[in-house]
């Protein structure tokens, strides 16, 4: 019972002020204000309409660009563990019997880790330009940053491929 009395009285006391405050705050309107304002003729449909430019936001398209960077960032994490190699993968693929096999195309661990850190380095630049393009700023920066895309990925394809990078 206390509390409920001690709540209907804070409450009380609040409307007391804002009834209070409320007339106060507004002031007191002269004969000049009560009347019409008098016009020159001039009324909005008569002015020049301003057109803005037209802006496409959907958000089917940004939710499509963010799963994307999603993947993008699973491959990231995917490619650092890559960095290092593994003692295993280090005695069986050192640069001295990789050399020696490389008819049969394998690749050295350090050549690896090379390769890892190159793909890390385009899928983070993938990502910042998937980033970029949720809100490209023209047409034109939309079109440049979609190439440059197409030219990341295909170098990243293209990684592994050792008769491409010849």
């Amino acid at each position: 019972m206390n509390q409920a009395s001690y709540i209907r009285h804070t409450l009380l006391l609040l409307f007391a002020s804002l009834a209070i405050a409320l007339p106060a705050a507004e002031p007191a309107k002269t004969e000049a204000d009560k009347a019409p304002a008098q016009t020159d003729g001039n009324t909005p449909a008569d002015k020049e309409v301003l057109a803005l430019p037209k802006v496409e936001v959907t958000s089917a398209r940004i939710k499509q660009i963010d799963n994307e960077i999603k993947k993008v960032e699973k491959q990231i994490a995917r490619e650092k563990k890559k960095l290092k190699a593994t003692d295993l993968d280090k005695s069986l693929n050192s640069d001295k019997v990789s050399t020696a096999a490389a008819i049969f195309g394998g690749n050295s661990a350090s050549h690896m880790v090379a390769v890892a850190a190159s793909r890390v380095n385009l899928l983070e630049s993938e990502r910042n330009l998937l980033e970029r393009l949720k809100f490209p700023r023209t047409e034109e920066d939309k079109a440049m940053i979609e190439k440059e895309l197409v030219n990341l990925r295909t170098t990243r394809r293209n990684l592994d491929d050792a008769a491409k990078q010849r």
